[in-house]
């Protein structure tokens, strides 16, 4: 027997319809809001995650090099093509390979538009510009989808997509990062493509395949990423016409390649050197060619950890195991049931599941795709039950009943994102560093280099509009082991011969001096110590040490004193123990993640305890104020009185002679090679290097 539900009636089409655009507004709502509501704790701490009023601290590295190419065009500075005076020096001076990117970054020109249309500093705009471009691939993903008739898939792919914990770092308030658009421009790409097959005037769809093309490259110029693209096209025509193609497929052809063969012709050796990098040189700390014996410093880069598990990666995408794995299948059988027009998403989910072999970011590619699989799950389920039951239901009965449970669903998967609502994006650089790098900017001469560690090297060049010698895109050369070295290295002389070096010949120098004098690294970088290749310095150049680097000093001095025998370093230890707070009665200092004992000499870090040669009390000023001294050898306590009260530090013996310790912490340096020329200590103490010793 044959159970006949009610048909369909105009009125409730519309209701569907209606019902269909709500619930699109409600996901890209849950992503605004998960991103938005940070804005309420940074409103608390204006004090230090604001650098003025209007001018929020970016909560990315790469956003201040975007900002920074963003002001520069504001300020007609911007020449495409031509040297970038701010990027790795000395070498954008000595060869023509460091120059503005052609074409000027989208994300950049957008925002200096905007900025300058609305009257608004570019930290301001960035404070929503990212999270509102970040919830756009939400409307081409659902398009798309709905076009095949997978409601519920492209529903719950947006939501998966805007609230996994991963999307939310990546695109979060201030953040000023191309991910923002990296789904929004694969999907609607892939969309017109399937469109070219599905839709009536394929020519049109070729077209706007061709354009989006274009402006994803001129948006995040990575043209495999774009060529991946084609080639799924090229594959399914070939497929679909076996070979024998039409007019209109020539013609879609011209249209889809000629724009944009300007930058795919490369795309091949791009992408297959990119896929070395990712899955070779990241687990193996060698290198290729006259750089093979110096440290690979990707290995420090928390982003590119691998070999994650299930767990892990759910946690990234959706807080669920259960959910994460029967979506996971559920996308496998989606593939296979619509592998004609599903077709061209491919590269992305097969980018997506480089997140179990490679970084987090992939992760970010995953996520909508687990949504898309439990979403299709719904409509199989609907449809099996339906027949099993034999029950003919009206179309908009049963996409109520799909909305109904999408929207029941949702809600589980929205209330899994625990860990996307409580993540509260932060500033790289606090409101105190903010405001040296641009007094730094300041008190020294326009043409001025900084030489220090990677990570600040964009924010410099943003506040302080002066060279840096590494940045977060130009930090795998060896220049970067020199950088260590020299804050490794318990000698001033020896330092002072590296920055003198490096100033003069950069990484060309070292090139050259590999290969023309069939030099090895371990015998370059002797000569380099020892002063057998110095010059005075020919340019001005400043060593800077901020806040951030005794977090950041276990890699430094690793690669500062990498062995170029036994390939490895002993990993640096300069532990910020702050904040702290003395028990007076019992003389233990509480800090964090530690206790110590001051009468007994003692530490607990963790659950272990380990002994204390010494304390140290000093002032700002090289003045030791008081020392205890300890018969056990082990860790020294650094207690530095500044004028914002006192900070505590801990460090080993090798660690303690370092430059780095010396001269940030202790201030004691060689006068004869530095000039203390800022001490705003903790936050950041600058010397200049002498021009001649």
């Amino acid at each position: 027997m044959v159970t006949a539900w009610p048909t369909s009636s105009g009125n409730s089409k519309r209701v569907v319809v209606a019902l269909k655009l709500l619930l699109v507004l409600l996901v890209m709502g849950a992503g605004l809001a998960l991103r938005f509501d940070d804005l309420r704790v940074w409103e608390k701490r204006k004090n230090i995650w604001y650098l003025e009023e209007n001018r929020p601290i970016f909560t990315s590295y790469d956003a201040f090099y975007f900002a920074r190419l963003a002001r520069d065009w504001q300020e007609g500075r911007y020449r495409a093509g031509k040297r970038d005076p701010y990027r790795f020096v000395p070498d954008n001076y000595l060869t023509d390979n460091i120059t503005y990117p052609f074409p000027v970054p989208l994300m950049s020109f957008s925002a200096a538009k905007l900025s300058d249309w609305f009257g608004v500093p570019l930290e301001k705009l960035a404070l929503y510009y990212t999270p509102i471009t970040a919830v756009l691939f939400v409307i081409p993903l659902f398009l798309y989808l709905e076009s095949l008739g997978y409601t519920a898939a492209g529903l719950l792919g947006g939501l998966c997509g805007v609230t996994a914990l991963i999307y939310v770092i990546r695109t979060s308030i201030a953040r000023f990062d191309t991910d923002s658009l990296n789904l929004f421009f694969p999907f609607a790409i892939a969309w017109a493509l399937a469109m070219y097959f599905r839709g009536r005037r394929p020519l049109l769809w070729a077209t706007i395949a061709s354009i989006l093309l274009l402006i994803f490259f001129f948006w995040y110029p990575v043209s495999h990423l774009m060529f991946v693209m084609v080639c799924t096209f090229i594959a399914v025509l070939l497929f679909e016409k076996k070979g024998r193609l039409e007019k209109k497929d020539i013609v879609a052809l011209i249209i889809l390649l000629v724009p944009n063969m300007w930058y795919l012709w490369k795309s091949p050796l791009s992408m297959f050197n990119y896929l070395k990098n990712l899955l070779v040189n990241i687990v193996s700390p060698a290198q290729e060619g006259f750089f093979g014996d110096f440290p690979n410093i990707m290995q420090s880069i928390s982003e590119l950890q691998q070999s994650k598990s299930i767990n892990q990666v759910a946690a990234l995408t959706l807080h669920n195991r259960i959910l994460f794995i029967i979506g996971l299948l559920g996308m496998s059988s989606f593939f296979v049931r619509e592998r004609k027009y599903l077709f061209f998403l491919l590269p992305y989910f097969l980018i997506g599941l480089l997140v179990f072999r490679s970084g987090n970011r992939f992760a970010m590619y995953l996520a909508p795709f687990i949504g898309m699989g439990l979403g299709f799950l719904i409509h199989f389920l609907i449809e099996k039950s339906s027949r099993i039951l034999n029950l003919k239901v009206a179309d908009s009965l049963k996409n109520l009943a799909i909305l109904l449970i999408t929207v029941i669903l949702g809600v589980l998967i929205f209330w899994a994102q625990k860990n996307s609502r409580a993540y509260v994006a932060l500033p790289k650089v606090n409101a105190f560093v903010a405001r040296d790098m641009k007094k730094l900017g300041e008190i020294t001469p326009p043409e001025a280099w900084i030489w220090t560690w990677w990570d600040y090297g964009y924010a410099f060049s943003y506040f302080s509009r002066r060279g840096v010698f590494i940045d977060g895109g130009s930090q795998t050369s060896p220049k970067t082991y020199y950088v260590a070295l020299s804050f490794a290295s318990s000698s001033p002389e020896e330092a002072y011969h590296i920055i003198a070096y490096l100033a003069r010949e950069g990484l060309t120098g070292i090139k050259k001096r590999l290969k023309e004098d069939k030099l090895s690294a371990k015998e370059l970088t002797e000569n380099i110590k020892q002063g057998k290749f110095y010059q005075s310095l020919n340019h001005p150049v400043y060593w800077v040490f901020t806040q951030d680097l005794p977090l950041k000093y276990g890699w430094i001095g690793y690669f500062g004193t990498w062995n170029f025998g036994s390939r490895k370093g002993h990993f640096g230890f300069v532990y910020d123990l702050n904040p702290c707070r003395r028990a007076s009665k019992t003389g233990l200092l509480f800090c964090k993640n530690s206790v110590l004992d001051l009468k007994k000499g003692t530490v607990r870090l963790g659950s272990r305890w380990f002994n204390l040669s010494k304390i140290l009390v000093i002032s700002g000023k090289d003045k030791v104020l008081q020392k205890t001294s300890f018969d056990s050898r082990g860790l020294i306590l650094e207690v530095v009185n500044s004028r914002y009260g006192q900070t505590f530090y801990l460090a080993d013996e090798r660690s303690f002679r370092s430059n780095f310790n010396q001269m940030y912490i202790l201030k004691n340096y060689d006068p004869k090679f530095f000039e203390l020329v800022l001490d705003d200590f903790p936050f950041m103490v600058v010397y200049k290097v002498k021009w001649t010793p």
